[in-house]
């Protein structure tokens, strides 16, 4: 008689995350993570082809949660600094998962983090009568520019070096914008 199927592949994904949040991507094995589940290896590979595969899918998981339940939350009228807020709020919050998302290079590409970044930064801003008729070069720029201060600040604030309200980080954010919009863009 054949034994019921009791680790599915949602179970999996939870404790990949959870494993990523108190350990490290860097030690996420095959190995590793059925010790964490106290389990065999057997039930990680009767759901995925390999730890790649798993990988994959954890990290497109997370790119999900960050865009639905993190980074779209409301908390300013201007969808960039909205942004910058709830991106600078999960690094302070979630250290550990942030550095292994931003910092680490994880995911199914080297590139999987710029390329969600760009993506949602882009949709966010389509709609905006301030931001939706910039060039890609002023996109590209507004991105980086703010993308390189939120991720200082964060970076900053987590470690305890610096304490600032959330008025100040938001007009330090105005501030940058404005300063990235006035750059002339050399073709």
């Amino acid at each position: 008689m054949a034994r019921n199927k009791t680790i599915f592949k949602e179970d999996i994904l939870e404790a990949a995350e959870q494993f990523l949040i108190e350990k490290s991507a860097k030690e996420l094995t095959a190995r590793a993570l059925s010790k964490y589940m106290n389990i065999s290896t057997q039930p990680l590979y009767a759901e995925f082809q390999n730890m790649n595969a798993l990988r994959t899918e954890l990290f497109d998981r997370i790119y999900d949660k960050l865009e639905n339940e993190l980074f779209l939350t409301q908390t300013h009228e201007d969808p960039i600094i909205n942004l910058s807020l709830n991106y600078i709020n999960f690094a302070c919050k979630n250290p550990k998962l942030f550095s292994t998302i931003y910092l680490e290079k994880n995911g199914s590409t080297n590139m999987s983090i710029n390329n969600f970044s760009y993506n949602l930064f882009r949709r966010i801003i389509k709609d905006s009568p301030v931001y939706s008729k910039l060039t890609e070069a002023q996109v590209h720029m507004l991105l980086t520019g703010t993308w390189v201060f939120s991720t200082g600040f964060a970076n900053l604030i987590a470690s305890g070096n610096i304490k600032s309200t959330e008025s100040e980080i938001i007009s330090f954010l105005k501030a940058t914008i404005h300063d990235v919009l006035k750059v002339d863009i050399i073709k």
